[in-house]
């Protein structure tokens, strides 16, 4: 089902745009409901589609190299995810699934393509916003990355040990 262009007002990632940009745009996206831990992607699946979570909660994540699941996100109101692989057209990297009774609006390549060819300056408003996501990204990996125990362990060793 279409959206109401005064829904899209209210998310981060189109928060730059104005009035004619949100117009286009709501009449391309569609609004889809999710039931708890009801799966929205999966890795592998091809990415046709992002999501912007308008109610409720999701939960991103993916297997690490030791085949650990690690979450990189919990996406809530206003929150988008699963952008990259659709905007590259890609599978997905990742596992999208509901947490609780989710509302998210689902917004295609062609949506956006759609919105760029009328409005070209919407593009750069939705890529500065898509920025804070990759730093946020590179944030959680810089946090993960384990240091050398060994040295961890002479720092925190007393002169006797």
């Amino acid at each position: 089902m279409p959206c109401n262009p005064d829904e899209l007002r209210h998310v981060p990632l189109f928060e730059l745009l104005d009035d004619d940009e949100v117009e286009v745009l709501a009449a391309q996206v569609e609004i889809k409901r999710f039931a708890p831990l009801e799966r929205i992607f999966q890795a592998g699946d091809p990415a046709d589609h992002g999501y912007v979570v308008m109610s409720g909660k999701a939960q991103v994540a993916m297997m690490d190299e030791d085949q650990q699941e690690v979450v990189v996100e919990e996406p809530v109101h206003g929150e988008f995810f699963g952008f990259a692989s659709m905007l590259q057209q890609s599978e997905h990297q990742s596992t999208a699934m509901a947490i609780e009774e989710t509302v998210c609006l689902e917004v295609g390549r062609d949506d956006i393509t759609e919105l760029v060819m009328h409005m070209p300056m919407a593009g750069m408003d939705m890529l500065t916003v898509q920025a804070r996501q990759i730093h946020a990204s590179q944030n959680l990996v810089r946090s993960r990355i384990s240091r050398n125990p060994n040295e961890v362990i002479e720092e925190e060793a007393t002169f006797g040990e």
